[in-house]
């Protein structure tokens, strides 16, 4: 495992979970652009177990990893929304890792 790339994986998932935490405010306030609350809490904590995966040496082998929150994100979210890319590079970032 490149060490560099899964750092830059972690600081990824990291970024898209923060990202998340803001838009499940919005969704609290009225005011949410994307998904449901339902849906962004279930990506969260998906991403929250590839983070501690991430944090912790060794990964596990690439055919082991958690796969799957990117499509939901191709499946059901607009094209053009920042916070999907963030997430789908996240998940791409950690499964290269």
């Amino acid at each position: 495992m490149s060490e560099s790339t899964a750092q830059k994986a972690l600081a990824a998932t990291r970024q898209a979970l923060s990202e998340i935490d803001e838009e499940l405010q919005r969704h609290t306030e009225g005011h949410g652009r994307v998904s449901s609350p339902q849906q962004l809490t279930s990506l969260r904590e998906q991403l929250e177990r590839v983070a501690v995966q991430l944090s912790t040496s060794p990964l596990p082998p690439k055919p082991q990893r958690l796969r799957g929150i990117g499509r939901v994100i191709t499946d059901s979210w607009p094209y053009d929304n920042p916070l999907g890319s963030l997430i789908l590079e996240a998940e791409q970032l950690y499964l290269r890792a």
